[in-house]
């Protein structure tokens, strides 16, 4: 996602797709991240809220490596909102819908971004904060499904079979989460396959209109 900027030979282009870049990130984490603790809240949890966490100020959400990884990497995180799930209505649908909420937020806001890159494409210079803004969240959206610990893939499972063995596992062993995370990340195209597809999904589903 940087080819763009590296490639650029026009500084004030340079400069606007590089704060392009950082604004796709912010509002891919950023938004994430509000999702959780809303959620949350509205199943009964007001942790978020006490924590000052439901607000779109990225001084309250950002985590220092985790920005930087995003920025060399393409992948990273937040400060994770605070969440009890003791304090559900239900505490099972609580905990699905929670973790949900940031990669349904994530992949939504990608298909609306989609939609204006398509239609700005080879048009205005606006196009490229679109695109990064659809390939950050489709990136946030499919890291957060890998159900790995502590991804929102693995709460979503741990959710709905909290007895599992898996679960267990991955609870008592974060190192070797850690260790197949990075494995998926460095050695497979599992994530790349999955960020591929869901972006030729959304701009096909456009190009159908527009």
């Amino acid at each position: 996602m940087l080819d763009l900027i590296r490639t650029s030979d026009n500084f004030h282009q340079t400069l606007a797709l590089f704060a392009f870049y950082i604004i796709a990130i912010l509002i891919a984490l950023i938004l994430h991240e509000v999702a959780h603790g809303l959620v949350a809240l509205w199943c009964g949890d007001p942790s978020a809220k006490y924590a000052g966490r439901l607000t779109l100020n990225p001084v309250k959400h950002l985590d220092g490596l985790g920005t930087v990884c995003f920025l060399l990497f393409g992948f990273g995180w937040a400060i994770p909102v605070p969440i009890n799930p003791d304090n559900f209505k239900n505490r099972r649908a609580g905990c699905v819908w929670v973790s949900l909420a940031g990669i349904i937020t994530n992949l939504l806001v990608a298909f609306i971004a989609s939609f204006f890159y398509v239609l700005l494409a080879d048009k205005s210079v606006w196009q490229y904060l679109f695109i990064y803004i659809m390939l950050f969240n489709i990136v946030f959206a499919t890291f957060n499904l890998l159900p790995i610990a502590p991804l929102d893939g693995f709460n979503l499972v741990a959710s709905l079979a909290p007895n599992s063995g898996y679960v267990r596992f991955m609870r008592k062993n974060h190192i070797f989460a850690i260790i197949i995370l990075m494995i998926i990340i460095y050695f497979t195209n599992i994530l790349e396959f999955m960020q591929t597809w869901v972006c030729g999904l959304f701009l096909d589903f456009w190009h159908l209109f527009l």
